[in-house]
């Protein structure tokens, strides 16, 4: 098939008809009813994007307060021995102080001056071998910072004295301690409150005794030093 030739007259009049029709589109308006439902989605469009920018604003503070949230927390562990590598001497004398969890040791069958409770090789006394008075009455095992911890607790006329030892290297002393030496024994002395602390080494071990009362640091002072 032959395409037929365009006469030379009739691109100007195509030209025109088609500028006929887009001005005739130009100037026909929608129904009311879809100007309505057109107006309407741009609208609701609107609302949504608004609430989304109100809701990334709303994000924003909780997302900065959780940040913080984690760094203090870090601080407080920091702090607190959380990170450290090797447990403190209040973290101890915490233990000392504690109530116990178990039954009273019984006292060693081959020698009456120890009880059948140890860390690390070293021996828990039975002080009532030398003062009657003073009973063992319960014990507690703790980890402490991946440290083997055992205390005993005593009771006496001057009420509960806790012994703790913690097993592996020495712990660092307490800042401002006061320090005497009795029976041949270098003891440092602390007070925390109503409470006397008292820590001395024994067989590469911290030793920590906890009282409190009235002429309390004169019996920790005896029980550290005997046997």
């Amino acid at each position: 098939m032959t395409d037929r030739p365009i006469p030379h007259d009739e691109g100007p009049q195509t030209d025109a008809v088609g500028l006929r029709i887009r001005a005739a589109a130009q100037s026909v308006e929608a129904p009311p009813r879809l100007r309505a439902r057109l107006a309407e989605q741009r609208a609701a469009a609107d609302t949504r994007r608004e609430r989304g920018a109100h809701r990334a604003r709303r994000r924003l503070p909780v997302v900065v307060a959780a940040g913080l949230a984690a760094v203090a927390v870090a601080v407080v562990l920091a702090v607190s021995g959380g990170g450290a590598s090797s447990p403190s001497f209040d973290q101890a004398a915490q233990l000392a102080i504690s109530p116990p969890t178990s039954a009273a040791p019984a006292s060693d069958p081959n020698d009456a001056r120890i009880v059948q409770a140890a860390v690390g090789g070293v021996r828990f006394p039975n002080y009532a071998y030398q003062w009657p008075r003073w009973q063992a009455v319960g014990t507690r095992r703790d980890r402490l910072i991946g440290r083997d911890t055992v205390s005993v607790t005593y009771r006496g006329p001057a009420g509960d004295v806790g012994y703790t030892i913690v097993d592996g290297a020495p712990l660092k002393e307490p800042s401002g301690a006061r320090h005497i030496t009795a029976g041949g024994v270098r003891l440092a002395v602390v007070h925390r409150g109503a409470r006397t602390l008292v820590t001395w080494q024994r067989g590469g071990h911290t030793c920590v005794l906890a009282g409190r009362g009235p002429g309390i640091e004169q019996q920790l002072v005896r029980f550290a030093t005997w046997a």
